[in-house]
């Protein structure tokens, strides 16, 4: 058929085509949701995305998966309208702009310590991050400080309140350009070092003969926020209303529910919820919590 009698039928085809209606209680217009790449990459985003869907009536549209450096732009010139990322400085001054709204903490990652294969301090037995350090410290086995800002924060928390004092003759600067390469740096330095646990079991993060030697302290978790758009982001009153319906069900009980589900189906533990976060004196602590105030105030 020509396309000049496609366009005549066109007139008698729309009627058809608007009488089709959305499945009951849907919105019809999708929300544009930003993601930290662990997210992502681990498989957790993909599995809960339905389950919030399903619970919420909201489409969501994942606009970009990846580190803060490319996902922040594009919550702050509007492609995106809610924002899941680690909570932190970048965060705050995102409310402070009035670019960003209220964000509340909905779950942890986890950062592990990785080391030589033959474990020369002998971290692998410890029980926990704190016991694994003083190991370190005690046989000046060198540790790499890598400047990853959550990593950093991780380990200054640790050795201050185990009374550790870093000193050069064991502790190794981070030298490195790219924070991809921090595994191989530490390759080559046969030093311990506290990274993601996401980049390094998907091997976004590599370095030969080294292997995870301590994992599972609540004292290595990092806050994930949501974030919903502030009082000059470009988000329409129907979008806010959107970003704040699925912002209250990912910190609700049946949210957090669907977390657990979702990071069991990934194959997990890669996240974890806000039950499972013990009380650190971190972001997912009552002090935490009342941090992640809105920013529309």
């Amino acid at each position: 058929m020509k396309i000049k009698s496609l366009l005549h039928l066109l007139p008698l085809l729309l009627p058809i085509f608007s009488a089709c209606p959305l499945p009951a209680g849907a919105d019809p217009n999708p929300l544009r949701v930003a993601v930290v790449g662990g997210l992502a990459l681990c498989g957790v985003w993909d599995k809960l995305t339905p389950r919030i869907e399903a619970a919420t009536a909201i489409k969501l549209v994942t606009v970009s998966a990846d580190n803060k450096e490319g996902i922040l732009p594009d919550f702050s010139n509007g492609k995106a309208d809610l924002l899941l990322v680690h909570g932190g400085d970048e965060t705050f001054q995102l409310q402070a702009l009035g670019i960003g709204g209220r964000q509340q903490v909905w779950g942890f990652n986890e950062h592990v310590v990785v080391g030589p294969e033959n474990d020369p301090a002998g971290i692998g037995a410890a029980p926990n991050a704190a016991a694994a350090f003083k190991r370190i410290a005690a046989a000046h086995a060198p540790f790499l400080a890598f400047r990853d800002p959550g990593s950093h924060a991780m380990v200054q928390k640790i050795w201050r309140r185990a009374g550790i004092r870093p000193t050069p003759d064991w502790v190794l600067p981070d030298e490195t350009a790219d924070p991809h390469d921090i595994l191989t740096f530490a390759s080559a330095r046969r030093a311990y070092v506290v990274v993601g646990h996401i980049p390094v079991a998907f091997g976004k993060l590599r370095g030969d003969g080294l292997k995870v030697l301590l994992k599972g302290d609540a004292n290595l978790r990092k806050a994930y926020v949501v974030m919903e758009p502030g009082k000059i982001h470009s988000a329409s009153p129907q979008t806010r209303q959107q970003a704040a319906k699925v912002a209250d069900f990912l910190v609700s009980p049946a949210g957090q529910a669907a977390l657990v589900s979702a990071d069991a189906e990934a194959g997990g533990p890669w996240l974890f919820s806000l039950a499972g976060a013990k009380d650190t004196g971190g972001p997912g602590s009552d002090q935490g919590r009342r941090q992640t105030s809105s920013g529309e105030e």
